[in-house]
């Protein structure tokens, strides 16, 4: 009777131990398909992407549906589209999936710490003040450039490195790279840390199809940049002297370079990693600042008509991307 109940115990034993396990086995799966989907969703939502994978399941409903359903014609055709659907998705959103691996690839497992010492915010300080003194000077000469500043973590892996410098981050340095006798002028400038790391680098540009062909190759390239890594591409418009920085493929003009003081110093100091949402998120407050509610509040903004609408366009509100609302046209070409 003995031997009976110990070798019920052991059955029971290993049952409850095989139960158990199939229970972890499954949570941790679904743990990490949900992760994924919920991460990819992000990616793609408020995209054209999102329309079609709208439209796909859509179709995997209908096609679920009529399989319960028994609706034999309309399985039979689901089943031989549906593959070739998701092929077609998957070559027409080459684009945007290659910017997700991207955006994968960039998942830190260490955490850094970007505090810095009395010695290194004064070099900061400096650092910062040439970069803003540069671009200054830039937009009042109309002088085309494109600046690249890397966040504190990684390096970024470019179309073209360019031409190695290595050198202290100066204003003349800056000025004489984007000299329009140079021989790098008509690249981008990478500042990384507190060297400037490169010049003459070739960077990708953005595909967005929406984006509005007023748009010259360097507002295209920061923007191409920003949506694949996280920085800040600061462009300088050799038409109209115009500012403008992108970021997480969003675009902002600027009245003055002095507003990007407080986006590159937060850069340098708190990073900008994908997964801190925190940080990421104050970032792109500063990023988006403009000084027009400072004007409203006091009580210099008196311009109107189309003086209003200039003032608006160098105010730093983030920058339309696409066709006009008011008149469905596209805006009037800008070269840069």
């Amino acid at each position: 009777m003995n031997y009976f109940q110990q070798l019920w115990s052991n059955v029971n034993g290993e049952f409850d131990l095989h139960v158990l396990w199939f229970f972890i086995s499954m949570s941790v799966q679904v743990a990490i398909i949900s992760y994924a989907v919920i991460w990819a969703w992000k990616r793609i939502v408020g995209s054209q992407a999102e329309r079609l994978v709208k439209g796909v399941l859509v179709l995997a409903s209908i096609w679920g549906m009529a399989s319960i359903l028994q609706f034999d014609l309309i399985t039979y055709l689901l089943q031989t589209i549906f593959p070739v659907a998701v092929l077609a998705l998957v070559i027409i959103f080459q684009p945007e999936l290659r910017r997700g691996l991207g955006h994968l690839g960039k998942v830190n497992t260490l955490r850094f710490d970007f505090s810095l010492t009395g010695l290194e915010q004064v070099q900061l300080e400096r650092d910062v003040e040439q970069i803003i003194v540069a671009v200054r000077e830039l937009s009042r000469s109309k002088t085309g450039a494109l600046i690249v500043i890397e966040p504190m973590h990684g390096e970024r892996d470019y179309v073209s490195p360019g031409t190695t410098v290595n050198a202290d981050i100066s204003t003349t340095l800056l000025l004489t790279i984007f000299f329009d006798k140079s021989p790098l002028h008509d690249g981008a400038v990478v500042i990384r840390k507190n060297k400037v790391v490169a010049a003459g680098v070739i960077l990708p540009m953005t595909d967005d199809p929406e984006l509005s062909y007023r748009y010259g190759t360097r507002h295209r390239a920061a923007i191409g940049l920003s949506e694949t890594y996280d920085g800040l591409c600061i462009v300088v418009s050799e038409e109209t002297g115009a500012i403008s920085a992108s970021s997480r493929g969003m675009l902002a003009r600027y009245r003055d370079a002095e507003d990007l003081k407080d986006p590159i110093k937060y850069l340098y100091t708190q990073g900008m990693e994908s997964k801190n949402t925190e940080h990421a998120n104050y970032f792109l407050n500063l990023f988006t600042k403009t000084r027009k509610e400072t004007d409203e509040a006091d009580g210099s903004d008196t311009t109107s008509g189309d003086s209003a609408d200039d003032a608006a366009a160098q105010s730093g509100e983030e920058e339309p991307r696409g066709k006009s609302e008011a008149d469905g046209r596209d805006p009037d070409p800008v070269s840069v």
